[in-house]
């Protein structure tokens, strides 16, 4: 019975085996599954990035976020959502309808116009928001850039910059419109000079041009320009030895971004001229292009320094590049006298200062009379000529350049500790800003205020750099004037900003709440 009993018990059909594993193994499962922690849901973000939305790819909260750091993108990394291409040939006025927008948190401009009404418009504030599109060829949009626009453009750019910027002539606007038709680079120079002027010089929401283009204002329209200059300029061939109307093209895209607020944009290009020009052959140029390639070395002698200093960027065009700079002398166009005082504005600021400035080199000893030279060149620089030979435009330009350059001056001898005030040069004493700022109020009462505004954000910006150390010096210093007269020019100053471009948006908000947080004291008498 016990064999018996076994054998039963140990033959088992092959279908019975099979149930059984079956319920072995489904009990298994799910005992394990009682047993394991939940899976985690994967986390979501709001907003990714546009690289990780471009790839389609998981990204994080952070900015940078970890896919992009990992790629050595990190400064390319933006929460901005991607911009949708743009199609050129099908109802322009559409594609100026970007999502999007917003406004760096505090913007620094450059010595062009901007208007605090390009945000309502729609227009991009902010290099994020502005998305370039390639194109395998370029064709010219039909009737964007009718003859007279051009007349208009080219009588406005005479009448209100070329004072500041003479980089173009009557007879070279003249030589371009003949070439117009068969010529892509005079074509893009031209739509380069209209673009700046119709976002530099005209009232955003007016429309000059009347019904001749489809563009809902003045502002769309210098949008509409800058795109088709972007395309052309991005299928123009690059030759080794540019031309004269290349480094211009690249200028006035220089310009057009500026006065957008595209920093990083406008940063590039300038780099760009800067290389171009570099590269020009000054034999191979005309008279009239080698006496308009003379001024533009200047131009962005000038811009490139004075972005230096603002933003600490580093400088490469000297006065020797490529044997321009020297013969400026000699030109003695009766016009350029406010230029000519601009340029020994910035000539004597050279490598060595701007090296300095930047904290580029080695921390040392940095002798007390440094920058004596320098300082003497800045305080005479506007006795070249007769201020009865100015405009009122290179007036306000010339005398509140000069009067930042001394505060930025001012500001590397206090870094240095160069000030005392048992000094007898009242630059190199504490409260030398409130010098300035008396000396300001007083040159540029008298001007017109468009003779201001026309020269865009970066005067203003440099009124606000004035401001701020007056500021601080009323805050932290001893000073023997009277406070009253302090306060009453700190609020003049707070009046213009306010009427210059950027002024209501941004600096006037930024002036404030730098007065509020170190002269808490103060802040309510100088509300205005």
């Amino acid at each position: 019975m016990t064999a018996l009993h076994e054998d039963k018990t140990c033959r088992v059909s092959p279908s019975a085996e099979g149930a059984r594993q079956t319920r072995s193994s489904t009990t298994a499962e799910d005992r394990r599954a009682s047993v394991a922690p939940p899976r985690a849901k994967r986390a979501q973000v709001a907003r990714a990035c546009q690289r990780c939305r471009r790839l389609q790819k998981a990204c994080s909260d952070s900015r940078p976020c970890r896919r992009c750091t990992k790629a050595g993108l990190a400064d390319e990394c933006s929460g901005f959502p991607v911009q949708p291409r743009v199609i050129t040939r099908a109802r322009p006025a559409k594609a100026l309808k970007l999502a999007g927008m917003s406004t760096e948190g505090v913007v620094k401009g450059l010595d062009f116009t901007t208007s605090s009404s390009l945000i309502n418009i729609g227009l991009p504030m902010s290099p994020q928001a502005f998305t370039s599109f390639a194109r395998e060829s370029f064709e010219r949009k039909v009737d964007l850039l009718p003859p007279r626009v051009v007349d208009y453009c080219s009588k406005r750019f005479f009448e209100r910059l070329a004072p500041t910027i003479p980089i173009v002539s009557p007879e070279y606007v003249t030589n371009l419109r003949t070439r117009l038709a068969s010529d892509s680079e005079a074509y893009c120079v031209l739509l380069g000079l209209c673009a700046m002027v119709t976002l530099q010089v005209e009232e955003p929401s007016g429309k000059f041009f009347g019904q001749s283009v489809a563009a809902e204002n003045n502002a769309a329209y210098g949008w509409m320009l800058l795109e088709e200059a972007l395309a052309a300029h991005r299928h123009l061939t690059r030759r080794s030895n540019p031309s004269l109307d290349s480094v211009l093209l690249v200028f006035f895209i220089y310009a057009c971004h500026a006065c957008l607020f595209h920093h990083s944009q406008a940063f590039f290009f300038l780099r760009e001229a800067a290389t171009l020009f570099i590269l020009i052959k000054p034999e191979t140029l005309d008279d009239l292009s080698r006496l308009l390639a003379e001024r533009l070395f200047w131009v962005l002698l000038i811009s490139e320094r004075s972005h230096a200093i603002r933003y600490r960027r580093p400088a490469t065009l000297q006065v020797t590049t490529n044997g321009f700079g020297l013969s400026f002398s000699r030109d003695r166009e009766p016009s350029l006298a406010g230029f000519r005082c601009l340029a020994a504005l910035f000539r004597a600021l050279d490598t060595h200062f701007i090296t300095l400035l930047n904290q580029e080199s080695a921390p040392g000893a940095v002798p007390l009379n440094s920058f004596d030279e320098a300082e003497l060149a800045i305080n005479t620089a506007l006795n070249h000529t007769c201020p009865s030979d100015l405009l009122p435009t290179q007036k306000a330009n010339l005398r509140v350049t000069q009067l930042w350059l001394r505060i930025v001056l001012w500001q590397l001898r206090l870094r240095l500790g160069h000030l005392s005030e048992q000094n007898m040069k009242s630059s190199r004493t504490y409260h030398y800003p409130l010098d300035v700022a008396k000396d300001l109020a007083f040159s540029t009462r008298d001007l017109p205020i468009h003779s201001i505004q026309v020269h865009g954000v970066g005067i203003t910006e440099k009124l606000f750099d004035i401001s701020c150390a007056v500021v601080n010096v009323l805050a932290r210093v001893p000073i023997q004037v009277t406070r009253t007269a302090a306060e009453e020019d700190l609020k003049y100053l707070r009046r213009l900003i306010l009427q210059l471009p950027g002024g209501s948006t941004v600096y006037d908000a930024l002036l404030l709440k730098h007065i509020q947080q170190t002269l808490p004291t103060m802040a309510a008498g100088l509300e205005i």
